[in-house]
């Protein structure tokens, strides 16, 4: 009767035994190494974009489960690379035929969607957290007539957005605005001139399919900037951009979605005044607004790099985040931006800032170990760029 009783049920015997296996015969494993590869998936499916880089370095097994292709929909995606081409006009746009110079480290250069974009053919003039906004040419409708395009070059998706009203000659410029963390839907900003200044913006929404159009609501004379290919960034609902104004010169504007919303924030490096600050860059990074730029000496020769942060947008607290010798980053001390150096872009994630040098050579300057590397060597004159980043998550806001 005591044997019997101290027997277990085999049920029981069957647990057991299979817990004690997985202890016994894996006893060196870590918690994270008994994961299943879809929990794993799923665990990394939920950390930001810097955070999964570093996951690559864990272990060989990570790392080629965040590289294959049925994964990579799935997890959150970096700075891919860089649309890049010429423009005939002067405007701020890549015209049709352009390319795309990859940064991947992984040894294969080739983005994983057709960057070409054979399925629409089109212009780029902005690019923001995965979409593109594109110019359509419609020779239905006469010579120079065009449509605005959105669209997801990774899932070759795209929205054809109806005309604001106004005419060609009144657009300086046009941007898009899109924070999927914020929203799925995109905005689209006219910036409309009236003899050259700046006058108001149009804004069409993809969730009410409209354009509205507001004044600006400040009384100075305010022009926008012009000369770098990535003058404007969508950061908090807010559209950041370059401008000049009587009072404040060169100056840091921003424009909400609704056209209601306008600040203007005085460039950064006040202690720099003594020898004069080239206009800068402005880029979001690490969810903070960025202003990168260049110290001249009293002859005009650019003798140090320099990179401010946004803190407030109320106070207009710019924090230094960065300064350091242009000789120490590029070993020669005869800079000349009209031809040796511009910006391109500054890293979403990392502290890491790209130029074109020469007009040919994207590099990479790197803020935390003040280390330059080449990216790539690029043909032909010097060109315009705009980052991208893959969006692989489908969104309604755009149909064929």
């Amino acid at each position: 009767m005591s044997m019997v009783a101290d027997r277990p049920r085999p049920r029981e015997e069957g647990r057991a035994s299979t817990s004690a296996r997985s202890c016994s015969d894996f006893p060196s494993r870590t918690p994270a190494e008994r994961l299943t590869d879809d929990l794993l998936v799923e665990i990394l499916s939920r950390v930001p974009a810097k955070s999964l880089c570093r996951c690559k370095c864990v272990s060989k097994h990570w790392l080629g489960l965040i590289q294959h292709p049925d994964h990579r929909k799935r997890l959150p995606q970096t700075l891919a690379g860089f649309f890049y081409g010429s423009s005939t006009t002067g405007q701020r746009l890549l015209e049709s035929p352009f390319y795309f110079t990859s940064l991947s480290v992984s040894g294969d250069p080739r983005p994983p969607f057709d960057t070409s974009l054979t399925f629409l053919p089109i212009d780029l003039l902005d690019s923001c957290n995965g979409l593109l906004l594109c110019r359509c040419h419609d020779v239905s409708d006469g010579v120079g007539a065009f449509h605005y395009v959105v669209c997801n070059p990774a899932t070759e998706k795209w929205v054809i957005l109806p005309k604001s009203g106004k005419a060609n000659t009144e657009v300086a410029a046009t941007c898009l605005g899109f924070d999927p963390a914020l929203s799925s839907h995109f905005h689209v900003f006219e910036f409309i001139e009236e003899n050259t200044e700046l006058s108001g913006v149009a804004v069409y929404s993809s969730e009410t399919e409209e354009w509205v159009y507001k004044e600006k609501r400040w009384n100075s004379d305010t022009w926008l900037a012009s000369g770098h290919s990535s003058a404007t960034d969508f950061l908090n609902g807010l559209l950041f951009f370059l401008a000049f104004d009587l009072d404040l010169h060169d100056c840091v504007a921003a424009v909400d979605t609704k056209g209601e919303t306008w600040m203007k924030f005085s460039n950064p490096g006040g202690q720099f005044d003594d020898f004069g600050v080239v206009e800068g860059f402005i880029q979001r990074s690490q969810g903070r607004l960025h202003y990168a730029s260049f110290q001249r000496d009293k002859d005009g020769v650019v003798i140090r790099l320099i990179v401010y942060v946004l803190e407030n947008y109320q106070d207009e607290q710019w924090i230094l985040k960065h300064s350091i010798e242009t000789s120490s980053v590029f070993g020669w001390t005869d800079l000349c931006l009209d031809g040796d150096l511009d910006f391109v872009a500054i890293h979403l994630e990392c502290n890491l800032v790209f130029f074109i040098a020469g007009g040919i050579t994207l590099i990479c300057y790197n803020m935390d170990n003040r280390q330059v590397k080449v990216i790539s060597h690029l043909a032909g004159g010097k060109p315009l760029f705009l980052p991208y980043v893959p969006l692989y998550t489908e969104s309604q806001s755009l149909h064929i």
